[in-house]
């Protein structure tokens, strides 16, 4: 599974956060703008017609109210005004009747907007706002507007309808949304930079490093330097790790010796039981009056066969192991057939067969590997490479391995070692009497090995004669 960095998780976490934040701010950001530019638009729209109500009560005072459409014109030209209107109330249009001129209107024009307060309607489609500022009856003053007017203080006798520009204020907006937003990004993508920095310098070169110290520090058995780290978390760590790594190496040391331990304590076991496995077997050796040494001898030249052979050193210790005990049917032979000097007459050697039968029944009722093999090995070191032999009668591949190279083991020592019923036979009868038995009582195989490994057979049998 593919694992990201810090880097990377970093990244994903800040372009999420700052996404947010940037929606964020734009939103209020633009609401801000908008309600400001809003509160800017109306307080122009109210200031300007501040400007025309004194305009107008100036025209009054001069006595020059006929000349008001030359100075309503004049201001009309004053930048973001589109048009300029003087709306007359119901109660000086009952006093001085409807207005004929061009810019001024009557309430009746405007049934559905009222004259009693400012109103604005926002028409941003199109890039205007439209502004109704009442002008109220004021008996305070030099100007008492009750002097002129038949209305009750405070009344409501005329309004400005103003329309404005408002699309230059909606570019500004705009243009100022975009910088911010541009900003915003801006500012975001340096704090990721200065991030990045700061990770890559105070945790992941820190960790990485730590990473190398500490694969180093295991393998030669020493400490991470933790003074070469700044940052409090980073020094924790590499103070838990040197903690850690000789924790480690202390285990792995007690399990060493545990195993050294182990390892003796096996070596004794194997031996003592090689040994007993010998005893075993020379304790029928002994019964048998046979020449001294037959089992140490078989135990080894089969092992040292084996190894030839192509088996495993696993096999190679079980096969030295277990041979000892090939012949320990024997015991259940009478004396006057196992200890006759002479030839065994044919029911004699039919009794004297059953041995291998015998070797089988005392040792197949173990569950060990150990007594199993051996119990393999009594039972078929008798049998033939071509069916011949006893108790089964199997043949090639039929007879285990082990068997099979015990058979051709057993049958050397005989050959070359005196026995109570016969004297040793010459090295070079020896092989002959081998070579004639390919394919008939040994293995094919075996007996290439024999015949090319004949004297270092032969001298490993000698050496162990008594």
């Amino acid at each position: 599974m593919h694992k990201k960095s810090i880097k990377q998780l970093t990244l994903i976490k800040l372009i999420q956060v700052f996404l947010v934040a940037i929606l964020t701010i734009s939103f209020v950001m633009f609401f801000a703008y908008r309600e400001f530019f809003k509160y800017t638009a109306e307080h122009k729209a109210i200031e300007f017609a501040r400007v025309v109500k004194a305009g107008l009560t100036s025209h009054m005072k001069a006595g020059i109210m006929d000349k008001r459409d030359y100075f309503l014109h004049e201001i009309t030209d004053i930048s973001n005004i589109k048009s300029l209107s003087i709306i007359r109330a119901k109660t000086v249009i009952d006093q001085y009747g409807v207005s004929k001129r061009k810019n001024e209107k009557s309430y009746t024009d405007l049934p559905d907007i009222s004259l009693n307060k400012n109103t604005f309607f926002w028409n941003t489609t199109n890039g205007y706002v439209r502004a109704i500022i009442p002008y109220k009856a004021n008996s305070k003053g030099d100007l008492n507007c009750l002097q002129c007017h038949n209305a009750k203080d405070g009344e409501t006798i005329g309004a400005l309808d103003i329309e404005m520009d408002i699309s230059l204020y909606e570019s500004l907006t705009s243009t100022y949304g975009y910088l911010l937003i541009a900003m915003l990004i801006f500012f975001a993508f340096v704090i990721i930079l200065v991030i990045f920095h700061f990770i890559e310098k105070h945790l992941t070169e820190p960790i990485l490093k730590i990473a190398e110290e500490a694969d180093e520090a295991y393998a030669h058995h020493s400490t991470i330097d933790t003074e070469n780290y700044d940052a409090k978390e980073i020094y924790g760590l590499a103070h838990n790790l040197n903690e850690l790594n000789g924790e480690v190496i202390e285990k792995e040391q007690a399990l060493k010796d545990k195993n050294e331990e182990l390892k003796e304590l096996n070596e004794e076991i194997e031996l003592t039981l090689r040994e007993t496995m010998i005893a075993i077997g020379e304790i029928e050796e002994a019964r048998s009056n046979d020449v001294k040494n037959h089992t140490r001898r078989v135990s080894k030249l089969s092992g040292i066969i084996a190894k030839d052979y192509g088996l495993t050193e696993a096999e190679i210790n079980l096969i030295e192991l277990t041979s000892p005990l090939h012949d320990i049917g024997k015991i259940g032979i009478s004396d006057a057939i196992l200890l006759k000097p002479g030839k065994l007459t044919a029911d004699e050697y039919e009794v004297m067969k059953a041995h291998a039968e015998l070797g089988y029944n005392i040792l197949k009722h173990s569950s060990r590997i150990v007594l199993k093999t051996a119990a393999m090995i009594a039972y078929g070191h008798h049998e033939k490479w071509d069916g011949s032999g006893y108790p089964q009668g199997l043949k090639v591949y039929e007879i285990p391995v082990f068997a099979r190279i015990v058979a051709i083991v057993d049958v050397l020592d005989a050959l070359l070692c005196q026995r109570i019923y016969k004297d040793a036979w010459s090295k070079e009868k020896v092989l002959e009497f081998i070579k004639e038995q390919k394919g008939k009582h040994f293995e094919p195989k075996l007996v290439d090995l024999v015949e090319e490994h004949f004297d270092e057979y032969a001298k490993i049998i000698n050496d162990l004669v008594i």
